[in-house]
């Protein structure tokens, strides 16, 4: 079977790794020819995100190059693109740049949505495409990959009022939590289908990147990051390390907060797995609380028998989380050392799928 990805993330070897390229490479693994396109990027990618824009302006502008047997990644990268904003002017005024955006096709797009049998558009800038995919392949099976809330992960007006207007016009709907199920009632059909973990990844790390006998703590990615309580956990624990990854972290810390910025998920691995726990800093409501099942790292570090240092509001979901306040902890350094001295227990990672079996599922439902 023929399968494309549209997603706003990038598919290099630098970038870091979302359930869209863990799901995507179990698929042609299993024999499927495979493309992606990332979207949502143009020449306004270079002020922002030099490094990035250059990357894949260098291996895949507007053009598919193959990465691994029948995968095949392309960027579509043109002078400009829509973006949402924290600014409601902004944002009033992208709208119709998004129509616009969505409308007009490069010809090596078309081209693979006229060769898709299953097109997987991700949550995000990438629900414009909807009504040209529908148009140039009115045959192909349209999928809604959707993995967070749009209203969760700061999108604009205009692609939240869309994405509600064209749920009941998806084949089917795939989302990562029964939380984020119950939110679609208009939909067609809803497949509740977990995250996984790179566990071949997680059980070939056999060396430690920790000085021995140090104390060490992590958390991955930036999405909904509570700088506040990492800095108020390293003033609570001077002597134990805080080591953080992902883009746009503020870097104003203690000093034994260490910063690395996006790096390939490989490099992360030996840091998540040989910590004496994880964070999970997220910045929670009720509205969020689908993180509580969908989170890729609350499923890492539970992998990796870690505890897990997270807001209060999900230490009923795992038997891992010491829980702390949002808002009035007034405890930090009684938190940081109840995490840093918990019991490992390998029945942490009981249940916990590989993405070749997330990948089995998402085929499963595309047959229904």
């Amino acid at each position: 079977m023929k399968f494309l990805f549209l997603s706003a993330h990038a598919f290099l070897p630098t970038t870091r790794k979302t359930s869209v390229h863990f799901i995507s490479r179990g698929l042609a693994d299993d024999g499927h020819e495979v493309k992606t396109i990332s979207v949502g990027y143009s020449y306004l990618t270079r002020f922002k995100k030099k490094q990035l824009y250059l990357e894949l302006a260098a291996q895949q502008k507007n053009r598919f190059v193959t990465t691994a047997p029948r995968y095949e990644s392309a960027a579509y990268l043109p002078l400009l693109h829509p973006f949402s904003s924290g600014q409601t002017a902004v944002n009033a005024a992208m709208a119709p740049f998004f129509a616009l955006y969505g409308s007009l096709i490069p010809g090596f797009m078309s081209e693979a949505i006229r060769e898709a049998e299953v097109v997987l558009i991700e949550s995000g800038t990438a629900i414009v495409f909807f009504n040209a995919i529908r148009r140039i392949n009115p045959n192909a099976k349209i999928i809604y990959f959707a993995r967070d809330r749009l209203d969760t992960v700061g999108a604009s007006k205009y692609l939240q009022r869309l994405e509600r207007a064209t749920i009941p016009l998806f084949d089917r709907i795939v989302v990562p939590s029964s939380a984020m199920a119950s939110t679609l009632r208009d939909a067609r059909g809803v497949d509740v289908i977990p995250q996984g973990v790179d566990k071949t990844g997680f059980d070939a790390a056999t060396v430690s990147p920790y000085p021995e006998g140090s104390v060490n703590a992590i958390t991955v990615g930036n999405m909904l990051f509570d700088k506040a309580a990492v800095s108020a956990m390293a003033r609570a624990a001077p002597t134990v390390k805080f080591h953080l990854f992902g883009s746009g972290i503020p870097n104003d810390f203690p000093e034994n907060v260490r910063l690395y910025g996006e790096r390939p998920f490989a490099d992360v691995i030996p840091y998540i797995k040989f910590a004496d726990f994880g964070i999970a800093p997220y910045r929670l409501t009720q509205r969020e609380f689908y993180l509580a099942e969908s989170s890729l790292k609350l499923l890492q570090y539970s992998y990796c028998s870690l505890p897990i240092l997270a807001p209060d509001m999900l230490k009923e979901i795992r038997e891992n989380i010491v829980g702390y306040s949002q808002t009035s902890e007034r405890d930090w350094a009684g938190k940081v050392t109840g995490a840093a001295t918990m019991r490992h227990d390998d029945e942490w990672k009981n249940g916990i799928l590989t993405w070749a079996e997330v990948s089995s599922r998402l085929e499963q439902a595309v047959a229904r």
